[in-house]
């Protein structure tokens, strides 16, 4: 797990191609410690996760999230989790708040 502090940003980044339930417990205790910052994870390495990890991000307030593998984004999307999270696409969009993901989910009538 690498970490970067950058002004009021907590910017975690897994090293593990595989998010389970040891590195979700891991990650959690870690964003935990730093409530006060705004934490960002950055999930550029990460290309799977297990159902205890996605069980973390709900519990854990104020957690923001971003490079996101397609297959993990499409997990997201289709569990809802992008109105309960802050996804970005990058770093630079994390740390100015600008260009939020989100499905809209529009439909023709």
């Amino acid at each position: 797990m690498e970490i970067k502090e950058q002004n009021n940003f907590y910017i975690i980044t897994p090293l593990s191609p595989k998010l389970d339930k040891r590195e979700s417990f891991r990650l959690e205790e870690e964003i935990n410690n730093n409530s006060n910052k705004q934490v960002g994870l950055d999930l550029s390495y990460v290309q799977d996760c297990t159902i205890e990890f996605i069980d973390m991000l709900v519990n854990i307030k104020n957690l923001s999230i971003f490079n996101i593998h397609s297959d993990i984004f499409s997990l997201f999307l289709s569990m809802n989790l992008d109105k309960k999270l802050n996804l970005f696409v990058s770093e630079i969009d994390f740390t100015e708040k600008k260009h939020k993901l989100l499905n809209r989910k529009f439909r023709l009538v």
